[in-house]
């Protein structure tokens, strides 16, 4: 079904509700129409509690009943229904990094998105994968709201907040007895079960439990037989414990305690074009397009793949202890103190383009490189993670602090609030995996760990490819003191300036080894030690003006300065390993309005554009050293460009009407690529130079940043005696528009193309008048066929693979809710 199409249906179901409820009603008073007030959402944007209305920040939020309507459970699938808000999914949906407004988080660089659970900073992961500064599996449930800010927020959440922040807010505490219990099933034996426990222990101290767990068989069929039969898989638990306490009439203590251990088949990719013509294809003659063959042979379906990578998986366990402590010093000035402690280990097996190039198809063919003697159980690898027994992925601790002042001054006119931070990221140790590449080898010995059992043949001798074994560990430590202060001047009027200086440290270590075979003999292991460093600083601030030209209505025009870290990248080679600072001055006009006639609706717009210097931008390339790898480098200068718009129009006393646009226009500006590529020829020699590919060329869109997208939904709650209970009809629909994933001039195959989904659900609340709802949900009704990754390696490595998203979801969630909940 065309995008057309899907909207055509979704326009006429709508109208079709409206229509129902224009005929089965009567008509609303003109002196009633004012009874129907907006429910006012309540975001902490600024690090306080108020309404959104008040805030000159572009946001969009959810409460868990919207989340839970949408079938929400991941953070790749907050994307399908956030426009300006993309996700990486290289390394499947539990690893996703978040994308806003065009500023991408690529692979081994730091965040262009803070994610706080609970105020606290998501934990950092090693740099061999996107793992960590993410939400993570197991966070997003009994949620009080999740709030994603767009445009960078240099004051109040410095470094790393480039594109935004996504904000976790967790239910917290209350003083009433009161829980539920919830099961899900859904297609493809997905079964949830959430529980959640509010006590009031006694006056002064309540405490909050719940767990989550969830099982669901994957979506990507794997069409070998050497591993798992399907991937996109989810199993995970997750529980948690809050605790809040009086401690006095001024002093209070809010604990958080979230664990979560997440352990699937992981996600795969699947390979739909070849370009024999590319260099690297040479050395495995038509293999290719066999492959492309058998899976046209066995029905080309769009959900197979193929993996051969034993026992694959992801595995992700993630600790995270947060305290609050509050002391209110007088009415108007109050202390707060932010520790957390996280960890996070993560482990990976997975291929990561696809293939399975057997060395019996890669045999002599025309000018291909004879293999002798052929082992069907060796196969051509091009770029794997296989994990070694004992070491992780990633396993690093983090703790952070964060002590903050706020107050109210010069008769309440001056709202200002002041803080310092500090970050430190420790590994436990080295962290790593193998990382096969350009070489034929039988996986199952690779994944041994014992090189004396490796089964490989390499006719070249090593000279392109080989067994590499990458042990890493990378510290990060993060300094910062802000202040930021909002003046009225008048009533209607008020200035909010607010600056931050941070400094940031980054320093990695790496063992790299190397094992090369001259056809099946082991006969080299090069070793390699690394060692790099990078400071950056960087004051980052606000200038903002807000105006309210009547009640109900606020206007404002702001600057932001916003700053991303430098880093370190030890998966490449010395002299392309460090990268720097990425900076960007934001300009920004908007206005936020309430009104109640013709119909109370609330309508929001922002005009925005973001100034990028020395951005950072991912390149691949073959190396000596670590095989099919990437390097940062500041490209010079690019643009985006962009409006939204966001609305909410209650159409009746039982029907509302959401809506939510956006449009970026992105462009690099300044890059040199002759440069670039000549550093990595200098670094890691002719192969690398020859296989370089960047993410974008001067004159392209920036990667992952589609120039249109947007969401439309219509919530009817159906008039039913008290005694049945409430019946609750509602549809989103949501376009993504057609978004760059690589250059331009370095694969035919660089743009992804736009989709839609549709979802619905009907709820059946306070069944019979009891605590029971009853939810039907339905997600991708139409079972679009949409990509959400493409690799960008046609040029380079002879071949293009594509990620995909979920087919056609269709379940059923049962909630009993007890004590104040009822």
């Amino acid at each position: 079904m065309s995008h057309r199409q899907q909207a055509a249906m979704f326009a006429q179901i709508s109208a079709l509700v409206i229509g129902m409820v224009a005929v089965t009603t009567p008509a609303l008073a003109k002196e009633n129409q004012s009874d129907f007030r907006l429910e006012e959402v309540i975001v902490s944007a600024q690090r306080r509690d108020e309404s959104a209305q008040d805030v000159a920040i572009s946001v969009s939020v959810f409460n868990q009943e919207q989340l839970s309507n949408a079938n929400i459970s991941n953070p790749a699938d907050l994307a399908l229904i956030t426009p300006s808000l993309s996700v990486n999914t290289l390394f499947g949906p539990d690893n996703a990094a978040f994308n806003i407004r065009g500023f991408s988080k690529e692979l081994r660089t730091t965040a262009t998105v803070g994610v706080y659970f609970a105020e606290a900073v998501a934990p950092r992961g090693q740099i061999l994968q996107t793992s960590g500064d993410g939400a993570g599996p197991g966070t997003m449930f009994d949620l009080q709201s999740l709030q994603v800010l767009k445009g960078p927020q240099g004051t109040l959440f410095g470094r790393n907040t480039t594109g935004g922040a996504v904000l976790l807010v967790p239910e917290r505490p209350s003083d009433q007895f009161e829980g539920y219990v919830e099961v899900s099933g859904a297609e493809r034996n997905m079964l949830e079960k959430q529980l959640v426990l509010n006590v009031p222990v006694n006056d002064q101290l309540r405490m909050r439990f719940g767990i989550d767990t969830k099982d669901s068989d994957g979506y990507l069929n794997n069409l070998s037989d050497k591993a798992g039969r399907n991937f996109g898989d989810s199993s995970f638990f997750a529980g948690r414990i809050s605790l809040e306490a009086n401690i006095t009439e001024t002093l209070s203590d809010y604990l958080v305690l979230n664990y979560s251990d997440s352990e699937s088949h992981g996600s795969g990719p699947k390979l739909f074009a070849c370009n024999s013509a590319a260099a690297t294809a040479l050395v495995r003659p038509g293999a290719c397009e066999r492959q492309l063959e058998r899976q046209r042979a066995a029905g080309d379906n769009f959900y197979d793949v193929i993996s051969t990578v034993p026992n694959a998986g992801v595995e992700i366990q993630e600790l995270r202890f947060i305290n609050h402590l509050s002391w209110d010093v007088t009415e108007n000035i109050s202390l707060k103190s932010i520790l957390a402690y996280m960890h996070l280990e993560t482990s990976n097996n997975q291929d990561v383009f696809g293939t399975e190039f057997t060395e019996t198809q890669a045999a002599l063919t025309g000018i291909g490189i004879p293999s002798s003697p052929v082992d069907a159980n060796r196969e051509y690898l091009l770029g794997y993670s296989i994990a070694k027994p004992g070491v992780p992925v990633t396993s690093q601790e983090t703790r952070a602090a964060e002590f903050q002042v706020q107050g109210l001054s010069l008769a309440n006119k001056l709202n200002w609030q002041a803080g310092v931070y500090y970050e430190n990221s420790i590994p436990d140790g080295y962290s790593g995996n193998y990382a096969p590449s350009q070489i034929s080898c039988d996986l199952r010995t690779i994944a041994t760990g014992d090189p004396a059992q490796f089964n490989c043949n390499d006719p070249l001798g090593g000279a392109l490819g080989g067994v590499g074994f990458l042990l890493l560990k990378t510290e990060y430590t993060n300094q910062a003191v802000y202040a930021q202060a909002t003046y009225d001047i008048l009533d209607s009027l008020s200035f909010t300036g607010g600056l931050r200086y941070t400094k940031d440290n980054t320093v990695g270590e790496a063992i790299k080894t190397r094992y090369k075979f001259t056809s099946t003999v082991l006969t080299e292991t090069a070793i390699t030690d690394q060692y790099a460093e990078q400071d950056s600083e960087a004051p980052t601030g606000l200038i903002e003006l807000q105006y309210k030209p009547a009640e109900r209505i606020m206007t404002y025009a702001k600057y932001v300065r916003g700053y991303r870290q430098g880093g370190v990248n030890l998966v490449t080679d010395s002299g392309v390993d460090v990268h720097d600072k990425e900076t960007v001055d934001n300009y920004e006009i908007g206005a936020k309005t309430e009104f109640d006639w013709p119909l109370p609706t609330r309508f929001n717009v922002s005009v925005f554009e973001n100034d990028l210097t020395d951005m950072q931008l991912q390149t691949g390339f073959l190396s000596p050293t670590s095989g099919s790898t990437t390097a940062i480098f500041n490209a010079g200068r690019a643009s985006i460009k962009g409006f939204e718009f966001d609305g909410f129009v209650q159409l009746h006393e039982r029907l509302t009407a959401s809506f939510s646009y956006s449009y970026l226009d992105s462009e690099l500006l300044e890059q040199d690529i002759d440069e670039n590529r000549q550093r990595v020829g200098d670094a890691s020699g002719p192969v690398a130079s020859a296989t370089f590919t960047p993410t974008a060329v001067v004159g392209d869109e920036l990667p992952y940043t589609p120039k249109e997208s947007y969401t439309a939904s219509l919530n009817y709650r159906a008039a039913m005696p008290h005694e049945m209970g409430e019946l609750q009809f509602g549809g989103t629909y949501a376009y993504t528009g057609e978004q760059r994933a690589t250059a331009s001039t370095f694969s035919p195959y660089s743009v992804i193309e736009e989709f839609s989904v549709i979802n619905l659900h009907l709820n059946w609340n306070d069944m019979f008048g009891e605590a029971f709802d009853l939810s039907l949900f339905a997600t991708n009704v139409t079972d679009e066929e949409y990509v959400t990754f493409l690799a960008g390696t046609y040029n380079a490595l002879g071949l293009e693979v594509r990620s995909s998203g979920q087919p056609r979801t269709i379940g059923a969630r049962l909630k009993y809710s007890f004590g104040a909940n009822k």
